[in-house]
């Protein structure tokens, strides 16, 4: 419930973005749901700032510091959204040993199945994630594309006694 005050540097992050405007403000959990969603690049971006105290860069070295913590050890974060740079690096173990921590989380897990989300300013949310609603048991998690990574995926699937992950990188 907390209120994030959109810095003014959110306009210029591209790719997928829902628009934030400097100055406006939105809660977390929407910006939370821009990000798991949509892949909204300027809700991780205001999500970073107001977590680190309008210090993004202090909070990729919190995201680094919780990578080690977890066991990534094939993870280096440079920027909080995912896109292109030099040292931003991941393997398929360690984006599928994350999405199996983050789906212990409830509001997690009741993100990333949704296709569609409505957020603040009655914005519109839609995934990239075709693999959702296409077999049943399937219940997330994330895509991702960069022209260096190309398209990526880890998905998770319920069956009777068990969730299975697989993860894509660079297909």
């Amino acid at each position: 419930d907390d209120v994030v005050v959109a810095g003014p540097s959110v306009s210029t992050i591209g790719e997928s973005t829902i628009n934030l405007r400097a100055g406006e403000r939105i809660s977390v959990g929407d910006l939370i749901e821009a990000a798991l969603v949509q892949s909204a690049n300027d809700a991780a971006w205001a999500l970073a700032a107001h977590v680190g105290q309008g210090d993004v860069d202090a909070f990729v070295r919190m995201m680094n510091a919780k990578a080690r913590a977890l066991g990534l050890n094939e993870t280096h974060f440079v920027r909080p959204d995912g896109l292109d740079m030099p040292g931003h690096v991941s393997s398929a173990r360690d984006v599928t040993l994350l999405a199996r921590i983050a789906m212990r989380n409830a509001t997690i897990r009741s993100i990333v199945d949704d296709r569609t989300a409505t957020i603040a300013g009655g914005r519109r949310l839609h995934t990239w994630n075709d693999l959702l609603g296409s077999f049943p048991g399937l219940i997330g998690v994330k895509t991702g594309h960069t022209n260096a990574a190309g398209w990526s995926q880890v998905a998770a699937a319920r069956g009777y006694d068990f969730v299975l992950y697989a993860t894509l990188l660079g297909s």
